[in-house]
């Protein structure tokens, strides 16, 4: 099964990144991530089609 839930991991990881979005860009240095909306979505595009194919195969499950 695979579970898909928003919590701690996932809030600190927001905030890594955030604070390094912040260090990187505060010492004009190129950010460590796709800097363009397209390859942000390709990342998020990527993940949708992981979470459908494991939908179509009954193995995903959602806690809270």
């Amino acid at each position: 099964m695979i579970e898909i839930g928003f919590g701690s991991t996932e809030l600190l990881a927001s905030g890594v990144g955030l604070v390094t979005g912040l260090l990187y860009t505060s010492v004009r240095a190129p950010i460590p991530a796709p800097n363009v909306l397209g390859g942000i979505f390709a990342i998020v595009g990527t993940f949708i089609g992981y979470l459908a194919v494991a939908a179509m195969r009954g193995q995903l499950v959602f806690v809270g």
